[in-house]
């Protein structure tokens, strides 16, 4: 599936498809496996052990090496770059790196997705080095349950504020994304969106996903997004909007009054597996070709060798035929599941 347009010396001259025929435009890179919340439905309290042993900073890519691994992927026709972790922003200087990134020919946009614990500290320098967008996590705006859920004493109107900064900064879009879990938080949907409306803040909501093991997923605990919708729709009426781009995770939806739009992230009850374009490097200098992997494939003995680095990415993404999701109903039959990479590990 892969073509080569003509020798491997110039800038993007690979156009790599998967065997279903995806191209390769996204790519979500860890910067640390490390995080200071406790999220139920990623790295629950009783397991931070595990995270622990995998979380060894001696084996972090460094700046440099992140960014040799992008500048193979631009070759391939990535122009979206997302930094995630674990929480990012635990990795110092992140604002060098952005500025790396940006400098990378091919590179669209950098974007990052964090909990905003320190984003307060940082917000300044990350814009100024180029950061594009930003992604917050927030589960609830009621204090307790936000305890509750991320495993912390992290104070909401904290991160409210930080996401007050980012909307008076130069950024151009700011996000806030909310797992949506059965019995735990689907009653935050409209007071998230009642907080929101009318900001410039898009809020998304996510469907619980079964990414890893440890959260011990079971499809009794996913809210189908078509019932929030409705919900929504009965409090403020709504339409769906065109997507922006080929791949994109997210059902967009405006509000009829005019006060901004919001998205649903349906993994579970709409697969979008016929259309994902998005590769992720993991913190170890692993490639992952689907959020719900079980394996990846180690590329960190080539990064010093850019052209066997370039041949080794496109094989592994012109080999991909992953669709999970598509796929689910299946998977959780089979009596000897395969467990899968953790979410703190390959990122969201």
């Amino acid at each position: 599936m892969g073509q080569l347009v003509n020798s491997l010396s110039g800038a993007i001259q690979l156009t790599v498809t998967d065997q279903l025929n995806r191209p390769v435009r996204d790519l979500r890179i860890s910067l640390t496996d490390r995080c200071q919340f406790r999220c139920t439905y990623c790295l629950p309290a009783e397991h931070v052990d595990v995270m622990r042993q995998q979380s060894q900073s001696e084996n972090c890519l460094s700046f440099n090496e992140i960014t040799a691994v992008i500048k193979v992927f631009a070759r391939l026709g990535v122009n979206k770059i997302k930094l995630t972790g674990g929480e990012p922003l635990l990795r110092k200087n992140v604002a060098d790196l952005v500025s790396d990134i940006k400098s990378i020919t091919g590179i669209e946009e950098v974007a990052l997705t964090t909990n905003a614990g320190l984003l307060g500290q940082v917000l300044d320098d990350l814009v100024d080095a180029g950061l594009d967008r930003i992604t917050i996590s927030l589960d609830a705006l009621e204090q307790t349950l936000f305890e509750q859920i991320t495993g912390t004493q992290f104070q909401v109107e904290q991160i409210l504020n930080s996401i007050d900064q980012c909307l008076d900064s130069k950024l151009k879009k700011v996000k806030v994304n909310c797992v949506v879990q059965k019995g735990i938080n689907e009653n935050q949907v409209i007071p998230l969106l009642k907080h929101f409306r009318g900001t410039g803040v898009v809020v998304r909501f996510i469907e619980y996903m079964d990414v890893g093991n440890l959260n011990n997923w079971k499809a009794s605990e996913v809210v189908n997004s078509k019932d929030l919708l409705d919900q929504i729709n009965n409090r403020w009426p709504i339409k769906p909007k065109n997507a922006t781009h080929v791949g994109e995770v997210a059902d967009r939806f405006i509000f009829n009054d005019g006060q901004g739009e919001f998205g649903m992230i349906s993994s579970i009850s709409q697969p979008f597996c016929h259309d994902c374009n998005r590769a992720r490097l993991s913190t170890r200098g692993e490639i992952f070709t689907c959020l719900f992997a079980n394996q990846g494939h180690n590329i960190k003995p080539l990064l010093n060798q850019p052209e066997q680095l370039l041949q080794a990415i496109s094989q592994i993404w012109c080999n991909r035929a992953d669709q999970y999701s598509a796929l689910r109903q299946k998977n959780l039959k089979q009596e000897n599941k395969t467990k899968k990479i953790e979410m703190f590990v390959i990122g969201g």
